[in-house]
This record gives structure tokens, sequence and C-alpha cells, in this order.
């Protein structure tokens, strides 16, 4: 099951993201505490590992309609904050990790470019975290502006 937490997100926003994500599995909705640092928080938790199969499943449409709407919600935001968190289950060849993209809209203009990326990064992210000394729970992964890559953040 699907877990969608989100709180500052509109009706229509929230409208548009339960019915593509109930496209592919039951979504468990519930509305979270404001968070003092932003506008709108937005959480999908995915059941399923981060892979090519995911977005296979998925399907490019879905995945597109998700994508394009995380960037209208930064654009009707304007300068207010926006933090978006898409979690999976680790990777196909991990162990019981989470995997989470962590995405503001503090990176500005790359904020577009983030969420193109991260159908991209499948075989870059399997590798790093295969060569991880250890295994671990909580796998983190936000956006760098700066190098425009998406960055391994926090493990544990």
């Amino acid at each position: 099951m699907i877990k969608l937490e989100y709180v500052g997100v509109s009706p229509f926003e929230i409208e548009v993201i339960f019915k593509t994500l109930s496209k592919f599995s039951l979504v468990d909705e519930k509305i979270l505490a404001e968070e003092p640092n932003y506008v709108s928080v937005l959480n999908i938790e995915f059941p399923v590992p981060y892979d090519e199969y995911f977005f296979q499943s998925f399907g490019l449409d879905s995945w597109q309609k998700i994508k394009d709407l995380f960037k209208e919600m930064k654009r009707r935001r304007g300068r207010k904050g926006l933090k978006i968190l898409l979690s999976f289950s680790g990777i196909p060849t991990g162990t019981n990790s989470k995997l989470v993209f962590s995405l503001t809209s503090e990176i500005g203009a790359q904020f577009e470019y983030a969420i193109e990326k991260i159908e991209h990064m499948i075989d870059a992210i399997n590798i790093q975290i295969k060569n991880l000394e250890t295994k671990r729970q909580f796998i983190s992964y936000t956006y760098d502006a700066i190098t425009m890559k998406w960055v391994l953040c926090e493990v544990s």
C-alpha cells in the first residue's frame, strides 16, 4: 500500500496524486501537522524497490503526470517553501532498507531538472548502495544544486 502524507497541498493536487497512485496500488492517505519551514509538504512512500520495474509497472504516463504536478506545485508556490519526499523500499538487491529522495523548492530553477533525473539514477544508486561497507536501514538522497546531482546525504 502506498502511503500518501501531506500538508498545505490543494484538494485538486491531492485528487490528481491520489487518482494517479491508486492506478498502481491502494493508497493510505494522511494529513500531516504543519511544518514551520514549508508551506507545503508531500511525502509519498512506495512499497516497492527503486528500480526499472517500478517505473515500468507504474507507467510512463502516470510518472509523467506526477512529475508535471510536482513542477506545477513549485510554480504555484513561488518562493514559498515546498518539500517533496519520495520513498521506496530500498533497491532489489539490498536489505530491508528505505531509500528516500528529498527535494525542496530552495534549489530554485533546478527543481524541475532534479525531478527529471530521479528515474535516470537507478544504475548509479544501485552501484553506490552496493558499495556501502555495511547494510543500512535508511538511505537518503538530496539534490545538490551546485554539482547538479543527486547526492547521498544520510545513511543510518
